[in-house]
């Protein structure tokens, strides 16, 4: 019976993922079409983006397929949970000439990320354009992954496109082609326009985005907080010296939180032996006095944790379960007294995966993190003017006034987060030093350089 039920289930499965698979063949027929007919820039590149995006699904869809039916007994993966990801943001390298006095580097990007926890897969928004601008990548989606497993692994990958059809270097050859065929004769531009109708029908329509860096994360790195993690550069050696690939860091940061259901949905419920009203939810069990003071919104009288470390223990004779937890190093044993016997198997039953359960998932199960709202985040990268930099945030002189003072670049060089270091690198401005001087002019206050022993004073 067991078996028939689980090949029951997994023949819904199945057939869920293959009507999955048949939308995602449909949205790809239509992306295509719609990007052979694109004729701007940014419709191509979500276009592009878009199909990326349905091949990845339809490749995970039929690989979980596969897997699926070469499975023959399902096993018990315990309490799902939801899986949040927010607060995505990578370091770029530029040199300083190319950030601060911005000039050098032409290269534009258009950039963005799919995340996947099994056959659930999300892209981010577009970043468009990316330059040397810009000290890191700022994705503001939020993106909650539903009934994951706690043997789950979170996949990141970036993708990148090199944008050629603008006013930077990167252009030159496909100006020039444009140049060519304008000037020359009919007979020459119709051999060029051939060539490049060869290289239209070489495989890749529109823009060609490239998996520049990959990341896979686990229940390990699950925090309610921000944190750092480790970016696998996938760039091929050819595009790092052609210069085509994106700069990445190899870092970076996310809030990667998990909420088991277990945690804030009640798993079991019953009116206890003498009319009390007990629940289970939150690694808890919960005492009432009387189901009617449960249902006004009353405290419980006792709260019982059942974690990892609860032992349930069952009498020989009547509807008891005793919960043994210790505490400063005693033992404290609470009674559960139901009324017949099929109730105390379901509670025996629940009490133990929720024993399971704590131990799965680890620090999630110990502290309630937040998932947020997966449209909360949502906004477009619109850049009217020049971003700040991490680097004008710095700190980069003692000027003596304590903690609650230190000079940064921007104070420095007097400047705003979006005011360009390059309007200050003519011969008319005012050098470093004698910008620092005038910062740090008040009588008896000493300026010291970290990068230098020498110490001065005004």
């Amino acid at each position: 019976m067991v078996l028939k039920f689980w090949r029951n289930f997994f023949g819904c499965q199945e057939l869920e993922l293959e009507q999955k698979i048949e939308v995602e063949i449909k949205m790809r027929e239509g992306t295509t079409k719609l990007l052979a007919a694109c004729k701007h820039q940014t419709q191509s590149l979500e276009a592009a983006k878009s199909l990326l995006t349905s091949n990845e699904r339809m490749s995970a869809y039929l690989a979980e397929l596969q897997r699926r039916k070469r499975l023959q007994v399902a096993k018990s993966i315990g309490c799902t949970a939801r899986v949040c990801l927010s607060d995505l943001r990578m370091p770029l390298i530029w040199r300083d000439t190319d950030h601060f006095k911005n000039k050098g580097d032409y290269r534009r990007f258009a950039v963005f990320c799919l995340a996947r926890i099994g056959t659930e897969m999300y892209d981010t928004s577009l970043l468009c354009p990316v330059d040397r601008s810009l000290t890191d990548l700022t994705f503001p989606d939020v993106l909650v992954f539903n009934q994951v497993s706690s043997d789950f692994t979170f996949t990141l990958e970036v993708y990148s496109h090199m944008l050629r059809d603008d006013m930077s270097m990167a252009s030159t050859r496909k100006k020039i082609k444009n140049t060519i065929h304008n000037s020359i004769s009919r007979t020459v531009g119709k051999k060029l326009a051939a060539s490049l109708r060869d290289e239209l029908n070489s495989g890749k329509i529109g823009p060609n985005f490239e998996l520049m860096a990959s990341a896979r994360l686990t229940l390990d790195d699950i925090n309610d907080g921000i944190r750092t993690h480790d970016l696998k550069l996938e760039t091929s050696d050819i595009a790092r010296r052609s210069g085509d690939g994106l700069p990445l860091f190899g870092h970076f940061c996310c809030r990667l939180a998990a909420q088991p259901e277990c945690l804030i949905k009640e798993t079991v419920s019953s009116i206890t032996e003498g009319g009390g009203f007990a629940s289970l939810q939150g690694f808890s069990v919960s005492l009432w006095p009387s189901r009617q003071a449960n249902l006004d919104g009353s405290p419980p009288q006792a709260v019982v944790p059942v974690n990892r470390e609860t032992v349930i223990k069952c009498t020989k004779s009547g509807n008891e379960i005793l919960l043994v937890n210790e505490r400063e190093g005693k033992e404290e044993t609470t009674v559960l007294k139901l009324r017949n016997l099929e109730e105390r198997e379901l509670w025996i039953r629940h009490l133990t995966d929720h024993v399971k359960d704590h131990e799965r998932w680890k620090g999630a199960a110990e502290t309630n993190m937040e998932i947020y709202s997966p449209g909360s985040g949502k906004q477009n990268f619109v850049r009217s003017h020049r971003q700040g930099s991490l680097y004008d945030e710095t700190p980069i002189i003692d000027t003596g006034r304590g903690t609650e003072y230190r000079a940064t670049v921007q104070d420095i060089f007097g400047l705003t987060p979006s005011t360009s270091l390059s309007s200050c690198s003519s011969s008319s401005s005012p050098t470093l030093r004698e910008r620092s001087l005038s910062v740090c002019s008040k009588p008896k206050t000493a300026s010291r350089w970290p990068f230098s022993k020498a110490t001065s004073h005004d």
